[in-house]
C-alpha cells in the first residue's frame, strides 16, 4: 500500500531505507517485527534520522469482534513498543511520523 511506494521514492532520491515488516524478507534492510510481540530489533532503528509508522491490522476486511480487537491492539501495542524502543535509543531519530487505517473513498458527495 503506502510503504511500498514510499520506500521506493526514499531509496531513489538516495535515502537508506530499513524496513519492518510481519513478512520475512531477504531484500538489505528489511527486518522482521510482528508489534504484538515487543520491541523492533533494535539495529532496525539506530541511527535512523527518521521513523515512519505505518504498521497496522489492515482494515479492509469483516469486521468481527475479534478481528476489531485486532485492529485495535495492532496500533496501540505497536505504537507504544516502537515508542519504548525509540525513547531507550542513544541517539533518537528526530522525525517520527506514525499514520493507519489510510485509504481513498472516492468522489462522493457529502453528507451532513
Amino acid at each position: 500500500m503506502i510503504g511500498g511506494g514510499l520506500r521506493r521514492h526514499l531509496a531513489a532520491r538516495g535515502d537508506e531505507v530499513r524496513c519492518l515488516s510481519r513478512k520475512a524478507s531477504a531484500q538489505p534492510g528489511w527486518f522482521t517485527w510482528d508489534a504484538d510481540s515487543g520491541a523492533p530489533p533494535r539495529e532496525s532503528l539506530e541511527g535512523s534520522d527518521a521513523v515512519i509508522h505505518l504498521a497496522g491490522e489492515p482494515v479492509a476486511q469483516r469486521w468481527s469482534p475479534e478481528v476489531k480487537r485486532r485492529i485495535r491492539s495492532s496500533r496501540e501495542q505497536g505504537t507504544q513498543a516502537l515508542s519504548e524502543a525509540l525513547a531507550a535509543l542513544p541517539r533518537r531519530p528526530a522525525v517520527l511520523v506514525s499514520a493507519s487505517a489510510t485509504g481513498y473513498y472516492g468522489d462522493r458527495p457529502m453528507s451532513c
